[in-house]
Order: C-alpha cells, then sequence, then structure tokens
C-alpha cells in the first residue's frame, strides 16, 4: 500500500465499478459531497475494473468501498451505500482527522439487517416453530440495534 504516502492531505478513496448497481446510485451524491469539502478533502476514486492491481493492492473486496487516508495512511474503511447525509459526515470526519469515529455500516444497511431478522424470527415462529430460526432471527436483529447505537 505504498501509493498511500502519495496522499498527504486528507483524502478519500472510492473504489467502483461501471456495474455496481449501488455505485451508480451513490455517485451523484459522493459528487455533491465531495464538491461541497473540496478545499478540505480530496476524492480520488479508482475504477476497479481497470486499476486491478492498485485495487488489489488496497485489499478491497467489494464495490463501493470508500477509503479514508490521512498523511499517507489508512485511518478508515467503509464498504457499502452511504446516504448524503452520511458522505457528508464522512467528509466532515475525514477533514478533522477522525474517520474512525464514522460508523463502519450505514444506515440502510442496519435497516436491512433489523428487517431481515424480524423477518427471519418471524419465519422462524411460523414453521413449527423452528426456535433455530427464531434465535438467528433475533440476533440479526439484535445485532442491528447494537450497530446502530455504537454508531
Amino acid at each position: 500500500m505504498s501509493h498511500l504516502a502519495d496522499y498527504t492531505r486528507p483524502t478519500l478513496i472510492e473504489i467502483m465499478a461501471p456495474h455496481c448497481v449501488e455505485c451508480r446510485a451513490m455517485q451523484p451524491d459522493l459528487d455533491a459531497a465531495a464538491e461541497q469539502h473540496a478545499e478540505s478533502v480530496d476524492l480520488v476514486v479508482l475504477d476497479a475494473t481497470k486499476e486491478m492491481d492498485r485495487v488489489a493492492s488496497l485489499q478491497v473486496l467489494g464495490t463501493p468501498t470508500l477509503i479514508a487516508v490521512n498523511d499517507g495512511v489508512e485511518i478508515a474503511r467503509f464498504v457499502g451505500r452511504r446516504s448524503r447525509s452520511e458522505l457528508s459526515e464522512l467528509f466532515v470526519a475525514v477533514a478533522a482527522g477522525a474517520a474512525d469515529t464514522v460508523p463502519a455500516s450505514g444506515r440502510g444497511d442496519r435497516t436491512v439487517w433489523a428487517i431481515g431478522g424480524v423477518l427471519l424470527a418471524a419465519a422462524g415462529l411460523l414453521s413449527g416453530p423452528s426456535w433455530i430460526l427464531v434465535a438467528l432471527g433475533a440476533g440479526l436483529a439484535g445485532f442491528a440495534v447494537l450497530r446502530s447505537v455504537a454508531g
């Protein structure tokens, strides 16, 4: 990851792919947040389909991935789509050198986990009951709630 040393200003690196639906959906919000915070944070966009070696050196496993860099050092990493307000909060945190205080998962992800957990628990109750499904669903919903409280 030696090329991170090239980023001496606070920087947010976006790893995206043209075929990634979440990347395309997030791009207008990311561009707006980047424009709003252009004086304090640089945005670097890497296309995972064209810059495979750089993306591999960053150990990126999925898109979209956002990597916060400060003084050439990765300080935080975020995988998945973020809302415009979450992206704006992220840019502010990167500018302050505090990106590691931003929740790793977005509100949308946590909502999906909570709904999935409730549905899984309900399916467990309706299918016999299957206490394993109930426990897994409750665990998933509980995890989502804890991540919301922590973030």
